[in-house]
């Protein structure tokens, strides 16, 4: 079967179908990932076939600055969908190239728009790391909010039927130049196949960490954490084996490709709680930019596996990203969430609630004291390392990649996901 995975965003959101995408290869398929032009060295460096789509997202995230409260989350999700329906066009046509003569392709939220271009020619499935489905559990996740009580699944729904207004106009074009009928209204086409369960969607993620809601629908199946294929030629550099052997765990900094304003202040911030919680640490630069000079208790590193650096920290202070707040679940260390926007909020309350990590510290709000304050929490309060590792325990018991390979598989070949 020829299986093309639409993977856009940035690292995070490309990484974990590296697993899944070698798992199907495993499996004797013939599998692609369509991933930004900026990013196809990480899927290649696996070992695996990349597409180049015509967009880079590196040149999306530096658009982006992080604006506080509510109305600046709210307006993040606004600006965000500017951006991707401004090229929609050319995203949606990258899309429909990349996937000429699959049998089947797999997409991300981020490039949902090819289940629309592709309605009735193309089986398509979904494979989400955030849990985006209406539910009554919790409000939308890219509104940041943990609830907004009975209006939770109103909101979920308003949201999903909004999506696709803008580009609407763009999808019956290209639809019609294919020679596919027109589609409903917006808001009618999200009622049929989502409403309607009528799509297949797989959650890339564990229900030890957000346990399935009651109102989940039947086409949907949770699969655990889908992990990405290790970078084959990666060793550790010497002197952050020094670093590490020289003294007591670090704290690991982390903000992958997220823009966090001043990257000079953010880091001073955090310096300057770590050495006020007694503590050394660990910079990783990412996009974020968090460079320096390195000093004996401070080291500034590259790209290093969260897989292979994260169990040799104290602490894991970061974004909370679906991404990173799973890699940091699977290494079972203590988290100090500073959440920057979209679903990250979600993700840092979420921690908090498992018991893995202190009340979250929302960007805006940071300062070296709070920070401070959370570190020592998270590395005196020994309650937190304890309930990582039985966190750990659980979702490293799952097979996500495995589990939804099979069930890429069996939606390829026509046949229910019964069992899965």
């Amino acid at each position: 079967m020829r299986i093309v995975i639409v993977a856009a965003g940035s690292t995070g959101d490309v990484l974990p179908y590296t697993g899944v995408a070698a798992r199907l290869v495993e499996r004797g398929h013939d599998v692609a990932l369509a991933v930004a032009s900026d990013l196809t060295g990480l899927v290649t460096a696996r070992g695996l076939t990349a597409i180049p789509m015509p967009i880079a997202v590196g040149e999306l995230v530096a658009e982006f600055s992080p604006l506080p409260g509510l109305r600046g989350r709210l307006d993040t999700v606004r600006r965000l969908g500017e951006q991707v329906n401004s090229r929609a066009e050319i995203i949606g046509r990258g899309a429909l190239a990349a996937v000429e003569g699959a049998d089947l392709a797999v997409v991300t939220p981020l490039s949902n728009l090819l289940v629309a271009l592709t309605w009735g020619e193309l089986p398509t499935v979904g494979l989400y790391l955030q849990p985006l489905m209406p539910t009554r559990d919790h409000a939308p996740v890219a509104f940041g909010l943990r609830s907004l009580g009975p209006l939770n699944r109103a909101a979920g729904q308003w949201y999903l039927r909004s999506l696709p207004g803008p580009i609407w106009p763009v999808v019956q074009r290209l639809r019609a130049e294919r020679g596919l009928a027109p589609l409903p209204t917006p808001a009618r086409y999200v009622d049929d196949v989502f409403g309607q369960a009528r799509w297949p969607l797989l959650q890339g993620f564990s229900r030890h960490v957000v346990p399935d809601p009651a109102d989940l629908p039947a086409a949907v199946r949770t699969v655990g954490y889908c992990w990405p294929v290790p970078a084959p030629d990666w060793t550790p550099p010497a002197d952050l084996v020094d670093f590490l052997e020289a003294g007591d765990p670090p704290v690991v900094v982390s903000f992958g490709s997220m823009p966090v304003g001043d990257a000079a202040e953010l880091r001073h911030t955090m310096l300057a709680a770590a050495r006020s919680a007694g503590l050394r640490v660990i910079f990783q630069a990412g996009w974020a930019g968090l460079t320096g000079e390195d000093e004996p208790d401070v080291l500034h590193i590259g790209h290093a596996p969260h897989e292979w650096l994260l169990p040799h920290a104290a602490a894991f202070v970061h974004h909370a990203g679906a991404g990173t707040s799973a890699a940091g679940l699977r290494a079972g260390v203590p988290a100090v969430p500073v959440p920057v926007l979209l679903d990250q909020p979600f993700w840092a309350h979420r921690l908090a609630a498992l018991g893995v990590a202190p009340q979250p510290i929302p960007l805006h709000q940071l300062t070296a004291d709070r920070l401070a304050n959370a570190l020592r929490q998270a590395t005196t309060d020994t309650s937190y390392r304890r309930r990582a590792g039985e966190v750990a325990a659980l979702i490293n018991q799952e097979d996500g990649a495995g589990v939804a390979a099979a069930a890429i598989e069996r939606i390829g070949a026509g046949l229910p996901l019964d069992g899965v």
